[in-house]
């Protein structure tokens, strides 16, 4: 597989590239395989050129093109997904807004912001050597060609007319493949054998050979030919090992080939401490490889797992409280984008609506105490009436006349009087239904049911114009949401892997045999007090900045001596601090 990054400003132009015709018409059924982006295209686009544009980079965007050679055939895009999402990831760009375009047969296209969701730039220093081995790891762990063994950097490549030649020949491949596979077979035979034991192996394997030796003996290596690989003149054609494939070239075959030195037999005292220096040796060699273990190993210098473990569930569990929170928002939003969601306002609209029903029937109710209580004030208009003319006939010199009147008069003031009191308890309740109304239907001018005729005769069209003011207020809150809901994602996923690699270890670190676990027992407690060291000194220089740190000492390392390059050096005359 080979891996072609470039970097440009925006990743507008780049999608709308995967996804044109290509320079010759050659794209073919664009379409995203993976990413932390989602959406159409141009949404895509324009969400990654959204969140990069205020980070002021020059080139922002990162591309990579993963291609793979015939040899490996046509992979599925579930495979070149899980691809991709590792390649990015072992980038460095896992944190960060991308998204996988194909379009061919035998290669993808990769579009990443150096902008991470949490808005922290990563750098890209390096990025082209730091692309090899994770491409070769890559091929490893998913069973691809090895491609670097086929590119330049590593042996050249076969030419398009070297390969018809060697069709028109008759051979099933061309020569020079097959002088790299035996030269490759004959080295790994004939190591530390010596040059006769690996022209040895190449005579069993049918390669011809010849010795490049300089008129001083000085050797300068090899060329190699097979006997049927011949021009067209019959001649054969030989080529030298740098042309089969770099490592064939004397500089590093020869120390492959060379045997080793062995001294001679020790005897005596001096095969004690001949042996006591290999054991040293090999405890050196043995602590430095468990410390190169550890420091690559995920979790492996963790010193408490099990504490490590209770932390990082706990986090792990906010984390997730947090994505959970996040999708919701998501979701709810893109409900609104779609429509079927309830905005605000949509929901304004819909209780302005309801607010016009309540204060409508209010506004009923207010009118028909209005319409009683004016009934009661004509009853009471009417008692009040027959109270004057009964009051004039109470001056009657007849007193039985006299004495009705005075009766009827009573009786009209009575009736007047409860017509005026249930008139004016109308009125009130009529007043208070009034107030509720305009507390349902603030601002409206005029009459309730006047104001909900004409929100009714237009509902469908306001009711639309609502629905596409929410969904343009929540797709743009939707593509602001996309940095925390990603970054909510990421920290989950971060946790979750971490959770799985103290589980590793901690299965890894009991199939260990006793030895071995001591061991790396004790290079944790080392690191971690050198750690502990390291914070103490930084704290103590923070503490007294006006102060000159006192020259270092080295503490121990890996195998137990203090390091040549930072013992200290000796004091000055007096008990002065050394001169720099």
């Amino acid at each position: 597989m080979i891996a072609k990054i470039t970097k440009g400003k925006r990743a507008s132009g780049a999608i709308r590239y995967d996804f044109g015709p290509g320079r010759r018409d050659e794209h073919k059924d664009a379409r995203v395989l993976a990413g932390s982006v989602t959406g159409t295209p141009q949404q895509v686009a324009r969400l990654i050129d959204h969140h990069t544009r205020p980070s002021g980079i020059a080139k922002p965007i990162w591309r990579a093109s993963l291609s793979l050679p015939d040899e490996d055939g046509v992979l599925p895009d579930e495979r070149w997904a899980v691809i991709a999402q590792q390649y990015v990831e072992r980038m460095g760009y896992g944190g960060c807004p991308w998204v996988v375009v194909r379009h061919g047969d035998d290669h993808v296209h990769i579009t990443v912001s150096r902008v991470g969701w949490d808005r922290k730039v990563v750098d890209d220093h390096g990025d082209y050597l730091k692309s090899m081995p994770i491409v070769r790891a890559l091929e490893k762990q998913h069973g691809l060609v090895d491609a670097g063994a086929l590119s330049n950097w590593r042996a050249p490549q076969v030419s398009g007319q070297e390969r018809a030649a060697s069709e028109r020949r008759g051979a099933v491949e061309p020569e020079r493949l097959v002088i790299r596979a035996a030269v490759a077979e004959a080295v790994a035979a004939a190591a530390g054998r010596g040059r006769p034991a690996f022209e040895a192996e190449l005579r069993q394997r049918g390669v011809d050979f010849r010795a490049n030796e300089a008129s001083t003996g000085r050797m300068n290596g090899y060329s190699f030919s097979v006997p049927a690989w011949t021009d067209a003149e019959d001649v054969q054609v030989w080529v030298t090992a740098s042309k089969t494939a770099k490592d064939f070239a004397w500089q590093k075959l020869g120390p492959v080939l060379e045997p080793k030195a062995v001294p001679a037999e020790a005897t005596g005292p001096d095969l004690a401490a001949l042996r006591l220096a290999e054991a040293r040796e090999r405890a050196v060699d043995q602590r430095a490889e468990a410390v190169r273990t550890l420091r690559t190993t995920p979790a492996g210098t963790v010193p408490d797992l099990v504490s490590a473990l209770r932390t990082l569930r706990t986090t792990l569990d906010t984390r997730e409280s947090t994505l959970a929170a996040e999708t919701a928002t998501a979701m709810r939003l893109d409900g609104l984008v779609s429509g079927v969601g309830m905005g605000p306002r949509r929901s304004e609209l819909h209780r302005r609506r309801i607010g016009l029903q309540n204060a409508v029937a209010a506004e009923a109710e207010a009118d028909g105490h209005v319409t009683a209580a004016g009934q009661h004030r004509q009853e009471a208009a009417a008692a009040r009436q027959v109270e004057a003319d009964a009051k004039a006939g109470a001056t009657s010199r007849w007193p039985g006349r006299a004495k009705k009147a005075a009766e009827a008069v009573a009786t009209a003031a009575a009736l007047a009087i409860a017509a005026e009191a249930e008139a004016a308890r109308l009125e009130a309740l009529a007043q208070r239904a009034l107030e509720r109304a305009a507390e349902a239907a603030p601002g409206v001018t005029g009459r309730y049911d006047t104001a909900l005729t004409a929100l009714e005769s237009g509902w469908q069209q306001q009711e639309r114009a609502a629905i596409a003011e929410d969904a343009r207020n929540a797709r743009i809150q939707l593509i602001d949401h996309q940095p925390p809901l990603q970054a909510a994602r990421v920290a989950v996923a971060e946790a979750r892997r971490g959770v799985e690699q103290l589980l590793a270890e901690q299965a890894r670190r009991a199939a260990l045999p006793p030895e071995r676990r001591e061991l790396e027992d004790r290079i944790r407690a080392d690191l971690a007090r050198e750690v502990t060291a390291r914070a103490a000194r930084a704290g103590s220089s923070t503490a007294r900045p006006g102060k000159k740190a006192a020259p270092k000492k080295a503490g121990p390392g890996p195998t137990g001596q203090q390091s040549p390059h930072l013992r200290r050096r000796p004091p000055t005359p007096g008990g002065g601090a050394p001169s720099r």
